[in-house]
């Protein structure tokens, strides 16, 4: 991995993923500007078509979800004026510890054959719900859930419409083609009853798409019953209810989970212990997050120890 510490950087995008990053990347880079699409009125900030004025090594991408097109749009406006190697993003300084979990379900929507009824389970913000243009789609979901209630734990961006979800809706047996469920079961009193409630719903041969952590610390409490599930909960459970197990894949695994908490200990400092990391802490935390992120490149089975979670795809008997 190339060392950018040091690197004379302009920062684009001061939103909320901005937020996140910002003592890692006071540490890591010399900040010479900073850009947004949004004109903000702070010191060093720069139109993005101005960007060129400034002298630097290299432009900074905080948003993960949208660098792609972001990227896009700096060669655009500064034409000759950038190479695209100078564009980066988190994933190139401190390496990836992303979950791969939206990934993976929005590949397995986009495989399903057009048409088929869908069942999304727990669909709390509907997130999946464009992948499923190409389906008939249910959304359930309790809706009992009161963002305004869910303040204790991590921090949660909860924008739920429940106007959208049909929380009392009777399905007939063997009634839906396939059941997304994903980040529910760890909210449920009883997910057993949830596997039972599944396999009564899905046709014969239908298919389940399912997540749940592995290990998680604590969200939307108090509607949190579970840090996670092992490999050995679905494989009792899921098959004690009919279904046959065809992937159950780890998302994550012992390097890249260490790698999360480290980058998130500034965070937990200020809101649990009302300390500021000073710049050399960061220093320190940001070195190690690179060591995590290095070793899990060369990882073989540490997930079995520890992951984010897991990505089951079982079938109905």
């Amino acid at each position: 991995m190339r060392d950018y510490y040091g690197k004379r950087v302009v920062i684009y995008g001061l939103g909320y993923e901005y937020k996140k990053q910002e003592s890692f990347l006071k540490s890591e880079f010399d900040i010479v500007g900073y850009s947004d699409r949004k004109e903000h009125s702070i010191p060093f900030y720069v139109k993005p078509a101005d960007i060129a004025g400034v002298s630097f090594d290299y432009i900074y991408v905080t948003s993960h979800k949208l660098f792609a097109e972001i990227k896009e749009d700096i060669l655009r406006v500064l034409s000759d004026r950038v190479r695209e190697d100078q564009i980066i993003s988190f994933d190139d300084v401190w390496g990836d510890f992303r979950h791969i979990r939206h990934r993976w379900v929005a590949g397995k929507l986009g495989k399903i054959e057009a048409g088929k009824i869908l069942l999304d389970a727990g669909a709390g913000e509907q997130q999946y719900a464009p992948f499923c243009r190409h389906l008939k789609y249910i959304a359930q979901d309790f809706g009992k859930y009161d963002p305004a209630e869910c303040r204790k734990g991590i921090s949660e961006e909860l924008k739920w419409d429940t106007s959208k979800v049909n929380t009392d809706m009777p399905l007939e047996n063997d009634s839906v083609d396939v059941v997304l469920c994903t980040e529910v079961f760890e909210h449920l009193k009883d997910p057993v009853s949830a596997v039972r409630e599944i396999a009564r719903v899905l046709k014969p041969g239908g298919e389940l798409i399912l997540t749940a952590p592995f290990c998680s610390l604590t969200h939307m409490a108090p509607y949190y019953f579970a840090n996670g599930f092992s490999e050995f909960w679905y494989r009792e459970h899921l098959e004690a209810h009919g279904f046959e197990i065809c992937e159950l894949t780890p998302d994550g695994d012992y390097f890249k989970y260490m790698a999360q908490e480290l980058f998130r200990t500034v965070e937990m400092a200020e809101q649990y212990c009302n300390t500021h990391l000073s710049r050399e802490q960061v220093d320190v935390l940001s070195k190690a997050v690179k060591i995590m992120t290095g070793l899990s490149r060369s990882d073989s089975a540490s997930a079995e120890t520890l992951c984010f979670g897991y990505l089951i795809a079982a079938y109905k008997k």
